[in-house]
């Protein structure tokens, strides 16, 4: 008896399909020279030891959290070699593509790494940090989830620990109402604005902060504005 093929307009279908390849790039990922993972279950110390080449380097060291498929990071790790970067995310099958890409194109001065953000001072020390991006996280706009933003102080907290003295918070996001919230908490704990524009494609800033994420291309598509400031602790 022939076996019948599943329909390809068939929604469950293409669940099991979309799980499969979720847990391929899971089975992967951790196995990738330029990954690691964390959560609170699993031991800091060796994440710090796959990421040591990043770490320990005396190169600057920058962060992007809510990386998504972290194509921003390897943009600028392909432009700036003399900078190392880490991506981070707390889906392995959204960096996988990208930590494959920089394997294959020998693209040795960016890392990814899944985590919790809650986890961060575990794994990176005080005063570590150059540059953090927080590029579009999600803006979980209801009140009851508002500890769930990024830029809640929480994070913030967090973010300053880890920046040096002289370490910048940047930060990029479409959605105008997260924005404005955000800057009222970056001010409220004394963070200084040194960059600000609510339409960063129409100003002059440098070009470095317009390469775009995966979700910025759709946003400007759609002519929506983004939002970008530049924050130091």
């Amino acid at each position: 008896m022939v076996e019948q093929q599943a329909n390809s307009t068939d929604p469950f279908a293409h669940h099991i399909i979309s799980r499969k390849r979720k847990k391929y790039k899971f089975a992967h990922f951790d196995g990738y020279s330029n990954t690691a993972s964390h959560a609170r279950v699993d031991d800091p110390v060796a994440v710090k030891e796959k990421l040591s080449p990043w770490l320990d380097s005396t190169k600057p060291l920058i962060l992007e959290i809510a990386a998504g498929n972290a194509q921003f990071s390897l943009a600028l790790a392909k432009k700036y070699p003399d900078c190392n970067f880490i991506a981070i995310d707390i889906k392995s099958d959204r960096l996988y593509t990208s930590a494959k890409q920089a394997l294959e194109e020998g693209v040795n001065n960016i890392a990814f790494l899944r985590m919790s953000l809650h986890e961060l001072e575990r794994v990176f020390p005080a005063n570590s940090i150059d540059t953090i991006w927080l590029t579009f996280p999600d803006p979980f706009l209801r009140k009851r989830s508002v500890r769930r933003r990024l830029s809640h102080e929480q994070f913030l907290r967090q973010y300053r620990s880890i920046l040096k003295d002289t370490g910048k918070l940047k930060f990029k996001t479409d959605s105008r109402d997260l924005f404005l919230w955000s800057l009222e908490q970056l001010v409220a704990a004394k963070w200084k604005i040194s960059e600000l524009s609510f339409d960063l494609h129409e100003s002059d800033l440098p070009d470095d902060y317009k390469i775009m994420t995966y979700y910025e291309s759709k946003f400007t598509a759609e002519d929506i504005p983004i939002n970008y400031g530049t924050f130091i602790p």
